[in-house]
């Protein structure tokens, strides 16, 4: 379990920095007059609420199934790779997913994003 977790983990990090390189790119073009305005709160550290949950209650249903001792270290280890990461990766799939752009999103996007979430916050429980 430890090997899958690890992997997501690399995963989510390829992830968050595409998007990252997406934003600055678009940043960029817009300094240099070559695209339009990037929207105010396209950076990534901005994750809806129900991201946070959705990786929250993913890592518990995680953790109380293969009954972690709940030390600091591991709540702590639990808390960083099971909520934070996997919610800024669900965003940066979001962002990925609108190319930064003011369309809405479509159920698909929102629900890969729930998706991603779900499964990082499931899966940073093989690390403890």
């Amino acid at each position: 379990m430890e090997h899958i977790a690890v992997v997501v983990l690399a995963v989510e990090v390829v992830v968050m920095v595409s998007a990252r390189v997406g934003t600055e790119r678009r940043h960029w073009a817009h300094a240099e007059g070559r695209g339009p305005a990037p929207q105010p709160r396209e950076d990534l550290t901005f994750v809806p609420a129900a991201l946070y949950g959705i990786a929250a209650a993913a890592m518990a249903a995680g953790a109380l199934t293969t009954s972690v001792e709940p030390t600091l270290e591991a709540l702590a280890t639990v808390a960083l790779f099971g909520v934070l990461l996997p919610a800024f990766t669900a965003n940066a799939v979001l962002r990925l997913c609108t190319r930064g752009g003011r369309r809405a999103l479509t159920p698909g996007p929102r629900g890969l994003a729930a998706t991603v979430a779900a499964t990082g916050g499931l899966v940073s429980v093989g690390l403890i």
